[in-house]
């Protein structure tokens, strides 16, 4: 029997054309391994011709944008999508999250140059297009461990970003059924692991077989499979990674699933290749100590809102550009985002015109404060017990973080601040003077004073 209305698009980039040190060779096995079960009719039952694989120099922005527009005009609302990624997460020179690809490139203050990898508002823009009502992301990025085979003598392995909860609370509001699994928090690194797929990878491939998930009437659910990862995840960060690699990044790697308030499970496969299907029930939820995020549909508006008016911001003041509106699309000359209709969202369209956003920084004005800061780690001696990446992250953490304004977790600010003002207090200093004197986040100028209170 196969799971006929399954599709897929699997990405595993793998190697970089313009930047090897960022060379993951093991995600090109993620991604192989995760699009053979899935194809396979023993396994998941997705038909062949559904399942579009895409590693190394395929992995391409052009290439995931052509599949992803491929699904757009293949699916139907009764279709279910499952996308995976595995790769490098960063963030351009405007502030925007971007999942790399095989022709990334960086500018010479190491932000990714526009244009040259799958942004937020890329996937923001392609799900939207996708008329299919179930559809599983999976976002395996932020890799710490084992890395490139090509890092030249004393180079510190480049751990990454990852995927902002920002952004998987704004794909949620792009259409019906969305469910979002990252391999870890928000400030937490997924670890590569001593074998031939990252753990992440691993555990997915060991719960796409069956193992540790339920068959419910024949079926994998998207909520059994992400309780498998949570706790596979967990315990094998336990067994195979180092001590010493745990205290220098997190100790733990927790996956993370992120949906909004009052949306259910649906069958993403086939459970080992059933033969027999029954009425696949709805009405079941992860345990409580895993990592779900519920979001309200107005939060996740309200991401959606700030990602797409940002890029227009940026649009307009970079390029120069006027802003088009019409049937309900929003255009950006050099650029085109369909956002859909978007009366009353309080974006302001058009040259002059104004959106009132309480609280809200623009990421793009915040990351611009912290580059001297990214600069001076940058040119800081090397240091045996924090590395130049390692400290990168934190700032870079710190500062979306900031971005979100009135909505910035001020407990995860003090755990970031605190590892900041205990491995490197020289840039402790720098970062706490920029939230103080901008005032630009209460919620972190708060966090910074706590930090200081603390080290008295």
């Amino acid at each position: 029997m196969s799971f006929p209305h399954g599709y897929a698009l699997i990405v595993g980039v793998g190697h970089y054309r313009f930047a090897p040190y960022l060379n993951v060779p093991c995600t090109v096995n993620d991604a192989e391994a995760v699009a053979m079960l899935l194809h396979d009719p023993h396994f998941c039952g997705y038909p062949p011709a559904n399942v579009t694989l895409l590693t190394g120099e395929q992995a391409t922005r052009d290439e995931v944008l052509t599949a992803l527009d491929t699904l757009a005009k293949r699916t139907t609302p009764t279709d279910t999508i499952l996308l995976f990624y595995s790769g490098h997460g960063e963030y351009s020179a405007d502030g925007a999250y971007v999942l790399t690809t095989h022709d990334t490139r960086f500018d010479n203050g190491g932000k990714v140059v526009a244009g040259t990898a799958v942004s937020q508002t890329d996937l923001i823009t392609a799900l939207r297009a996708i008329p299919a009502q179930r559809v599983l992301v999976l976002i395996n990025a932020c890799h710490a461990g084992e890395l490139s085979p090509t890092l030249g003598a004393g180079q510190p392995a480049v751990v990454g970003q990852p995927f902002p909860q920002q952004t998987a609370d704004a794909l949620l509001t792009t259409g019906s059924g969305r469910i979002i699994i990252t391999a870890c928090r928000e400030d937490q690194v997924a670890y590569i692991g001593s074998g031939p797929l990252t753990i992440f990878a691993q555990a997915l491939t060991n719960g796409l077989r069956g193992q540790g998930v339920s068959g419910r009437a024949g079926f994998i659910s998207a909520f059994d499979l992400y309780t498998y990862l949570y706790f596979a995840v967990r315990e094998a960060v336990e067994r195979q990674v180092p001590l010493a690699l745990r205290q220098r990044y997190t100790m733990t790697q927790e996956p993370e699933l992120t949906v909004l308030k009052g949306v259910g499970p649906f069958a993403v496969a086939l459970f080992r290749g059933a033969t027999q299907l029954g009425d696949f029930p709805a009405d079941h939820t992860p345990p409580p100590e895993t990592a779900i995020r519920t979001v309200e549909p107005s939060r996740s508006r309200w991401a959606f809102q700030q990602i797409v008016s940002e890029r227009a911001v940026v649009a307009d003041s970079v390029n120069d550009s006027t802003i088009i509106t019409g049937d309900g699309n929003t255009v950006v000359q050099g650029d085109v985002i369909n956002t859909g209709h978007i009366s009353g969202s309080g974006i302001a369209i058009g040259r002059g015109a104004q959106a009132h956003v309480q609280g809200i920084p623009s990421a793009a004005s915040v990351a611009a404060l912290f580059v001297p800061v990214e600069k001076t780690i940058r040119q800081r001696p090397d240091d045996p017990t924090v590395t130049k990446d390692e400290l990168l992250a934190t700032v870079r953490w710190i500062a979306d973080e900031v971005a979100q304004g009135a909505q910035a977790n001020e407990q995860r600010l003090i755990r970031l601040l605190h590892a900041l003002a205990t491995t490197a207090p020289d840039i402790f200093a720098p970062v706490v003077t920029i939230l103080q004197t901008q005032s630009i986040c209460a919620a972190a100028v708060r966090a910074a004073l706590q930090v200081q209170r603390d080290g008295n």
